[in-house]
């Protein structure tokens, strides 16, 4: 029975973790990223305050992180909790058959790993989600610096999003007053842009403006 509740505590620590990351996903966060800070808020380690500035500054990622936050303390003090209530009782030595679907089960989670399978559902997933919903063509990517209500972000153009003929005016950046101070294409740099000057997938915009509006441009 203890084996059991075990299991049941790790498979839904790993559902949180997977869900989780699935809805920083959807903010438009790319999908290794997504599930490091998933993992991060909901271990409550590895959140360094570089990696988080892209999740604090953005008003959805911020509410996910902090649901995440909550179930993974809430989780781990119930742990503990029903852990000392085993010490009490006295633990039982798990039986050959407990321990033969541990290991069934390590087994098949590695084999849906490998073969990509939660690839696979996670994109689906993802398309039902955004299924009515435009997606943003940008991605807030990093936040350098914050005077006030102003600052100096890294957006990027998405790479499965972004087509031929996007300008940067397509972009509405500078409709909302945010100047595009560089566009980073690799190793190039392409500084001060016109409006017209073409976007590419994987470009990076180096932006000035409004926090908010960068983030309302770009999510």
């Amino acid at each position: 029975m203890q084996v059991v509740v075990m299991l049941v505590f790790l498979a839904v620590w790993v559902l949180v973790f997977w869900l989780g990351s699935i809805a920083l996903e959807t903010t438009g966060m790319e999908r290794a990223k997504a599930r490091f800070q998933a993992l991060s808020a909901l271990s409550g380690t590895g959140f360094t305050t570089r990696e988080a500035e892209s999740i604090v500054n953005h008003p959805g990622r911020r509410r996910i992180a902090t649901w995440l936050i909550f179930i993974g303390n809430a989780g781990i003090v119930a742990f503990i909790i029903l852990m000392i209530l085993y010490v009490r009782a006295g633990f039982a030595a798990p039986s050959v058959v407990h321990v033969g679907i541990i290991l069934g089960i390590i087994v098949v989670v590695a084999l849906l790993i490998k073969l990509r399978v939660i690839d696979r559902l996670t994109n689906g997933i993802m398309q039902l989600v955004r299924r009515g919903h435009a997606v943003p063509h940008l991605v807030t990517e990093e936040l350098l610096h914050q005077a006030g209500d102003h600052g100096v972000a890294h957006v990027l153009v998405r790479k499965q999003d972004a087509g031929g003929g996007i300008t940067l005016k397509d972009t509405g950046l500078t409709e909302r007053g945010i100047t595009v101070l560089s566009i980073e294409r690799g190793k190039k740099v392409l500084p001060f842009p016109k409006e017209g000057e073409a976007v590419q997938a994987g470009d990076y915009l180096l932006c000035y403006g409004e926090v908010a509006g960068i983030i309302g441009v770009a999510q």
